[in-house]
């Protein structure tokens, strides 16, 4: 499990820090010798299995009358085809660009509802995913709603705010904009377990940040060079998603890394209004969709990021 560990530590997260959290705990656990059953695993960071089997259902019922509802559950991994299905708490980019994309292809589909609740996920992917959504209701002619069903966090929110319209539910919460790169120095965990790593390498920096020993200051000022780029997309595609100047993105209103609550979020711009997953669907649901689409319609929510 030291690999899985290795690969947790290498990846730019775009995650709640409390999902975050519990996937390192699972995995030093693991690490340790701990076995942890899949249900125990989809506890921890994401809806146990019945439970996200039974809202995607609920989901995809839901869609219909010019309306397709995409579910968009769990922690989110570009590549997830090994548990890209109703048991298991990730879902893969790639997998919801495809969906998005056919729902834009429908001749039969007015309204595109992203029904989200993931706390984000691995940086890779997400922003492909979110310039997939801002093509799609900028130039399909149909229009992009998501719906914050309990939580859009991070990534989450990243993808969910490209939408013509954000709802949150009641209860439900947005923001966590920001980027995370752990390390951590597993050399004491590798001396419990008689394991003890020797790097034969060609190239500088090639070994750099190895979780044999502390950072030096030299690559902890390389990540942080890179989260800093990451942040930087991030923030860009929410200005441009929400039509605000990317300071207002990195200011307080935005939450500056926190969650935002409901009313706050939609008083912030964060949001547009509270509302549930199936008010939406039946509102847009009874509108019917003039020849051509929508693009006259929605022309007025063009956007531009602009800058601070």
């Amino acid at each position: 499990m030291l690999h899985l560990l290795a690969a947790f530590y290498a990846t730019p997260w775009v995650l709640a820090p409390e999902v975050f959290d519990a996937a390192e705990h699972i995995l030093l656990r693991w690490a340790d010798g701990t076995r942890l059953s899949a249900e125990q695993v989809a506890a921890a960071i994401g809806d146990a299995p019945e439970a996200a089997a039974a809202r995607r259902s609920a989901a995809q019922a839901a869609s219909g009358r010019g309306v397709a509802v995409v579910p968009v559950y769990g922690v989110l991994a570009h590549r997830a085809y090994a548990v890209a299905n109703t048991s298991k708490p990730l879902a893969s980019t790639e997998a919801l660009a495809a969906q998005f994309r056919a729902a834009a292809a429908d001749p039969d589909v007015g309204t595109i509802v992203m029904d989200v609740d993931s706390p984000g996920g691995s940086v890779f992917g997400v922003q492909e995913l979110g310039d997939v959504l801002h093509d799609i209701r900028q130039n399909s002619g149909k229009r992009l709603v998501a719906v914050a069903n309990n939580t859009a966090a991070s990534g989450g929110y990243w993808i969910a705010s490209q939408a013509h319209e954000l709802v949150v539910t009641p209860s439900g919460m947005v923001g966590s904009i920001g980027v995370i790169v752990p390390h951590s120095d597993t050399s004491k965990m590798k001396e419990r377990v008689g394991v003890r790593t020797e790097y034969i390498t060609a190239g500088k920096y090639k070994a750099e940040g190895h979780q044999d020993g502390p950072l030096t200051d030299e690559h902890r000022a390389h990540l942080q060079g890179m989260v800093d780029g990451y942040y930087g997309a991030f923030v860009k595609a929410v200005a441009r998603g929400r039509n605000v100047p990317v300071g207002t993105v990195r200011g307080d209103g935005f939450g500056e890394g926190r969650m935002r609550l409901a009313s706050e979020a939609v008083s912030a711009g964060m949001a547009d209004r509270i509302g549930t997953l199936e008010e939406t669907v039946d509102r847009y649901a009874r509108v019917r969709q003039p020849a051509g689409g929508m693009r006259a319609e929605l022309a007025d929510r063009d956007i531009q990021i602009m800058e601070a």
